[in-house]
């Protein structure tokens, strides 16, 4: 009995014991759920403070990397502008190779239908030449049977010295002095072949056998002779009577400057002054002039767009716009600042406008060529509307972009400028005989810059001055299709 009772009671410990287990079993089972939760909430709330504090650590790093980006980009911009896409001028592309801006044609390279051409040919006139003595024929005999014969002709140049006597009555002493032939070549070569004045002396001791042998002061006083004696005047009335005048200037470097109200000119040492050659063309005209200043104060030196009431074409020279009663700003310069924003700046915009103003151009070439003197007022206004349109494109764009964006501060000021000189980048399509580029004064400057290049300044402000009247008197010559040597020749007197 004493056992049975001491199986049932272990029995009733047992069930309790089992049924406390599977109690302690069931709370077990919640602590552990309720610990596995607040582990995967610990871990979400410490990942989500860790992200969130890496985001506070980083977010300036980020904006700080933005921003290096954007000024990399903008100065990879700054040093790959050149004079295909913006306004540098030619001469600061350096050695370094500019892509050529030109449209792609589908003619062939060389002459094209309807091209002159120029060959090698015996004057008609050559017996009247003989007979006046510029030229000299000479007639080899081969051996030939007696009768018909053909002539093979070979084209020479001689330099031979002419001493040229001349008698008089007796009196003043006899002298002798170098003939404006000799003077006329020589000025030539200085100021259009751009060779040294030794260079000069060498050339002319070779060419004559060494019986003619000039100093390098006397050389350059040929010059100074000639510049003397050129009709700068008559220059300046063409232009001031012309209806569209080119203007572009230009820096050089030079030894010696002369400032207004001096008596003689300011000599450095160890260094350089800057001065400014600007020139005034046309069609037949060029006139180059020289001042220490690149203000106004040396355009009203000049005392030229002062007086001028035409057009005056320019690469977009905020100071211009006084002058004169219209302008006709560069569309070519205008072209190359829009292709760097497009490429450089990123800004697709500048490209729909980029190939709008050659569109015009284009046009307005067809119709000159056809002999149709204005654009049709219908077309006009269509242009017109396009370019405002455009402008308010470009307008609406800027509100997109931010204001540290790579080529929002060239797009706004892009736009301010279309917008505020209008009449002046249309004026070429408004007005058939105003330009669409300014090309025709870079061409008549870029002399000036090959002779710097290779002269590396100017030791003199009359040196200076002297080379701008030649110049202008040769570019003017071959402008009208006068013989350059004889233009030069002219300005010095005639012997007797």
């Amino acid at each position: 009995m004493e056992q049975t009772e001491k199986a049932e009671r272990l029995q009733g410990e047992n069930k309790a014991l089992r049924q406390e287990n599977k109690r302690l079993g069931a709370a077990l089972a919640r602590v552990q759920s309720q610990m596995d939760t607040m582990t995967a909430t610990m871990k979400s709330r410490i990942a989500a403070s860790v992200e969130e504090a890496v985001k506070k650590a980083v977010a300036p790093l980020k904006e700080t990397i933005a921003k290096q980006a954007v000024e990399i980009e903008r100065l990879k911009g700054v040093i790959s502008r050149n004079s295909g896409n913006s306004s540098k001028p030619p001469s600061s592309n350096g050695f370094t190779k500019v892509p050529n801006n030109r449209e792609p044609s589908v003619r062939k390279t060389g002459g094209q239908p309807g091209h002159k051409g120029h060959t090698l040919r015996i004057p008609r006139n050559l017996e009247e030449l003989v007979a006046t003595g510029k030229v000299r024929h000479e007639v080899e005999e081969a051996d030939r049977p007696a009768g018909a014969y053909v002539s093979d002709w070979e084209v020479d140049w001689l330099c031979i010295p002419v001493y040229r006597e001349r008698r008089r009555a007796p009196g003043e002493p006899p002298r002798v002095r170098i003939g404006r032939e000799l003077k006329a070549h020589c000025v030539y070569l200085q100021n259009q072949g751009i060779m040294s004045l030794e260079r000069i002396a060498e050339y002319i001791s070779e060419a004559t056998g060494g019986l003619i042998k000039l100093s390098e002061g006397t050389i350059d006083s040929f010059t100074h002779q000639a510049a003397a004696n050129v009709d700068v005047q008559a220059y300046t009335e063409d232009l001031l009577n012309g209806q569209v005048m080119h203007t572009d200037e230009t820096p050089v470097r030079t030894t010696q400057r002369l400032d207004d109200g001096a008596a003689a000119p300011d000599t450095c040492e160890h260094t350089t002054f800057n001065a400014y050659v600007r020139v005034y063309s046309n069609a037949t005209t060029t006139l180059l002039t020289a001042s220490p200043h690149k203000n106004d104060v040396g355009i009203m030196r000049d005392g030229i767009l002062n007086r001028f009431l035409g057009i005056l074409s320019h690469d977009h020279d905020a100071k211009l716009y006084k002058y004169a009663l219209w302008h006709a700003t560069c569309g070519e310069h205008l072209c190359r600042e829009l292709k760097g924003m497009e490429e450089l700046g990123k800004v697709a915009w500048a490209g729909v406008l980029r190939r709008y103003f050659p569109g015009m151009n284009k046009r307005k070439n067809k119709d000159v060529a056809a002999g149709i003197p204005a654009c049709e007022p219908s077309d006009l206004a269509c242009y017109e509307n396009t370019y405002d349109q455009l402008m308010n494109q470009g307008a609406e764009l800027l509100t997109y972009m931010n204001e540290k964006e790579l080529g929002y501060d060239d797009l706004r000021k892009m736009v301010a400028r279309l917008k505020n000189y209008k009449d002046s980048y249309l004026r070429f399509i408004r007005d058939y005989t105003a330009p669409f580029t300014n090309n025709q004064a870079e061409r008549d400057l870029r002399h000036v810059k090959i002779k710097q290049k290779l002269s590396g300044c100017y030791r003199s402000w009359r040196g200076l001055l002297d080379y701008c009247k030649i110049r202008s008197l040769t570019g003017t010559s071959k402008k009208r299709g006068l013989g350059i040597l004889h233009a030069i020749r002219s300005c010095f007197p005639a012997p007797g």
